[in-house]
């Protein structure tokens, strides 16, 4: 019998599909839209300490800005240092309108 203070979620397909998506969440985060992976993660019962480094594999492969990349990236690792010379610099060039074309 469940007590009350137990939870439990029900997963569509059961356990196999369970861990194919498992799989691939932790094969290929980034193929997943927000809202999927967060629902992955939160379904799959993963610390944060199994997320940062699927949130920095997602950040690596989807983002479309380098220096807002590479700061959230130290930021994740713990690169203080890094990330406040980045986040400087993404301030300048935000405050100077400046645009960096690649």
């Amino acid at each position: 019998m469940i007590s009350p203070q137990q939870q439990f979620s029900v997963i569509k397909g059961g356990r196999t599909e369970q861990k194919r998506k498992k799989a691939l969440l932790f094969a290929t985060p980034e193929i997943f839209e927000t809202a999927e992976f967060e629902k992955l993660c939160e379904e799959c019962g993963l610390a944060l300490a199994d997320v940062e480094p699927l949130i920095a594999r997602r950040i690596r492969h989807r983002a479309t800005d380098a220096l807002e990349r590479d700061a959230l990236l130290a930021i994740i690792e713990g690169d203080n240092a890094m990330a406040d010379r980045l986040l400087g610099s993404i301030e300048r060039r935000n405050e100077l309108g400046l645009r960096v074309i690649s």
